[in-house]
């Protein structure tokens, strides 16, 4: 299979929109990821760990460790899932009606609101990283899931352009509101990229 690129793709490329789900659910990539959904979103996570402890390690922190094992994970996560929610796979699974099939897993990942409310790395960073900077985490934690409940509220048309002038404020907020812990300045745009647009915006899953 050639890669996409070397395909020349055109304007007027026919697009084949696929709900289905096919095969066993994965909660990382979705459903009927092919090679180069699953190489994107590996990458990404790999890529954006890598970057961070590179950046953390010529950068002020003094941290431990498992705070340094800590960090990579984090950043994995939320770096890796910017590009994994917004593949085609993820959103064909994370929007489609739950089955009786379904693990307890993947009914969780289908509940939007549960799903926004576990990722609570705002708090986490706070905590382990950032000494007495709980407003951080309690502010950034609360806005996500205040901004998940708008954008749930909203008709689908509109939760695309909300999700992003939510995403704005707070790369406006992060820069210049409330200090971030030193080496998580990535932490709350990143974290507001993979669930208010990654995860909650619901489009069409294209097929190659």
């Amino acid at each position: 299979e050639k890669c996409p690129l070397e395909r020349g793709q055109m304007k007027d490329e026919p697009v084949k929109i696929d709900w289905s789900v096919e095969g066993k659910p994965d909660l990382l990539l979705g459903s009927g990821a092919d090679r180069w959904e699953q190489a994107l979103a590996w990458a990404a996570g790999l890529l954006g760990a890598g970057l961070i402890l590179g950046f953390a390690l010529r950068g002020e922190p003094a941290w431990a460790w498992w705070q340094f094992l800590l960090a990579g994970l984090l950043a994995f996560d939320v770096i890796g899932g910017v590009t994994a929610n917004a593949l085609n796979s993820c959103k064909r699974f994370c929007h489609s009606p739950a089955s009786p099939g379904d693990s307890r897993e993947a009914r969780l990942a289908k509940n939007h609101l549960l799903f926004t409310a576990l990722h609570v790395h705002p708090l986490l960073a706070a905590a382990l990283f950032g000494g007495a900077l709980w407003p951080y985490g309690l502010v950034w934690y609360a806005a996500l899931l205040l901004g998940a409940l708008l954008l749930l509220r909203l008709p689908l048309y509109l939760r695309r352009p909300a999700a992003f002038l939510l995403i704005s404020l707070a790369l406006l907020g992060n820069q210049y509101l409330i200090t971030a812990p030193a080496g998580f300045e990535w932490l709350v745009p990143a974290l507001y990229l993979k669930i208010l647009y990654g995860h909650l915006v619901r489009e069409e899953p294209y097929r190659a």
